[in-house]
């Protein structure tokens, strides 16, 4: 079984935006790699072979719209201890396509958190404090989503990306 989540994946320049921003934290707690920076679209968890192949079947039936966040803000949530950047305001098709995702795992009997989406990119973990951080907003663009395998290994997590659905 697999670890699966689907996600949007940053273009280089979004992805070195971020990497800029992780560096000039100096913050305690772990910087999360820069190949691995996503945006989490929905959490399946371990998901078996036949499971997989249905929602990777019925993803490439969603439309896939072009999506962009502005990611103006810099939150430390406690309770995970992560620090990441979130959207003040973000484009709701990107709810939608969460919310569609969701029906797709659901109706293969994956569980799935139910709470809010919220859109953001996990920066630092194991943090221990929020940080007063001024940067300039980061626009993320999307030209589709995928389905990202989350592989653990010797020096870490490792995102291997599995399926592209590119924007129409």
């Amino acid at each position: 079984m697999k670890r699966l989540f689907f996600a949007l994946w940053p273009e280089q320049n979004t992805r070195q935006q971020c990497a800029t921003l992780i560096n000039q934290l100096n913050q305690t707690g772990k910087p999360v790699n820069e190949a691995n920076l996503h945006v989490t679209l929905l959490f399946l968890g371990r998901i078996s072979a036949e499971q997989q192949a249905i929602i990777t079947r019925e993803a490439g039936k969603l439309p896939a719209p072009l999506i962009t966040l502005r990611f103006d803000r810099l939150s430390f949530w406690k309770k995970p201890a992560v620090l990441c950047l979130t959207a003040g305001q973000f484009d709701q098709s990107v709810s939608i396509l969460n919310e569609n995702l969701a029906r797709i795992a659901k109706q293969q009997g994956i569980p799935i958190e139910n709470r809010p989406f919220k859109p953001h990119v996990t920066l630092v973990k194991k943090a221990s404090s929020a940080i007063d951080f001024d940067f300039a907003p980061i626009l993320w663009q999307t030209i589709g989503f995928c389905l990202v395998e989350s592989c653990s290994g010797p020096d870490g997590v490792e995102y291997r990306i599995i399926q592209r659905w590119p924007a129409i």
